[in-house]
């Protein structure tokens, strides 16, 4: 992938589910990581029902939220509800909720640019 990308350095990137990368596997996530490099990379927070091994709102899954955040930041990562793909493990709601409330390590302006910012930077919507 970092040949296509080195390639086309005007092409905006999103990789989705966090790469589905699984917590007992942290060197997939470095891969992920590595990513951060290329300035038009973005990462989507989603998944977190699937790949955490706790109960919501998945404290393990979070911790790598917060690695990804780290290395990202808040203007190259975007939420994902999953929906309605992840309503055997949660609802609509709880997934609201877990982006609201529970990644507590975001400041109140980078929850916002996550939540929806980041999105509407990547593919801009005119609604006129």
């Amino acid at each position: 992938m970092n040949l296509l990308i080195e390639a086309n350095p005007d092409l905006q990137v999103v990789i989705d589910h966090m790469a589905d990368s699984p917590l007992e596997h942290p060197e997939q996530l470095e891969m992920l990581l590595a990513l951060a490099k290329y300035p038009k990379v973005f990462a989507k927070i989603s998944h977190m029902w699937s790949l955490s091994k706790e109960a919501y709102p998945y404290p393990d899954a979070a911790a790598q939220v917060k690695r990804l955040y780290g290395v990202f930041g808040a203007n190259r990562l975007m939420a994902g509800t999953d929906w309605p793909i992840s309503l055997p493990k949660q609802s609509y709601a709880q997934t609201v909720e877990l982006y609201r409330n529970h990644l507590d390590f975001l400041t109140p302006q980078d929850h916002a640019q996550i939540v929806s910012k980041t999105v509407q930077e990547v593919w801009p919507f005119n609604i006129d």
